[in-house]
């Protein structure tokens, strides 16, 4: 397997991994789908983001947001990330569903702009590498 990008997830300020505690939750086939994304990304150079229908480069108010898709059980589920914040680094920020073009939680690109902010302030202790177990 040859990796382009490290995946990170986001980490709270009380040391609380907010992805991997989410993604723990998931049902094994839900979790499996974001899995094989999430290493298939790994492996994708930048560019060829923007050829998977699975990826979506977000614009408007969540502009440098980029949503992970995986659709189950008719449900759509986004993981909400960026590249960085350094160089061949996607970091996990958020996760949520999308309904008509609108996602839920309403405020996840608010929430990932945060966490963003924070990742980027703070590296070492706001990100961890993704656990794919």
């Amino acid at each position: 397997m040859n990796i382009v990008s490290r995946v990170y997830d986001y980490v709270d300020i009380t040391g609380t991994n907010i992805i991997k505690s989410w993604y723990d939750e998931l049902e094994p086939k839900l979790k499996a789908k974001f899995t094989s994304r999430i290493i298939t990304l790994e492996q994708m150079s930048r560019p060829d983001w923007a050829k998977n229908k699975w990826i979506e480069v977000l614009t408007g108010d969540k502009d440098g947001l980029i949503a992970i898709k995986v659709e189950h059980q008719r449900i759509q589920y986004r993981l909400l990330g960026y590249d960085g914040p350094f160089r061949r680094e996607f970091t996990l920020l958020a996760n949520g569903t999308e309904h008509n073009n609108k996602y839920i939680p309403l405020e996840i690109g608010t929430i990932a702009f945060r966490r963003k902010n924070e990742v980027n302030n703070n590296p070492i202790n706001r990100r961890v590498r993704h656990d794919y177990r």
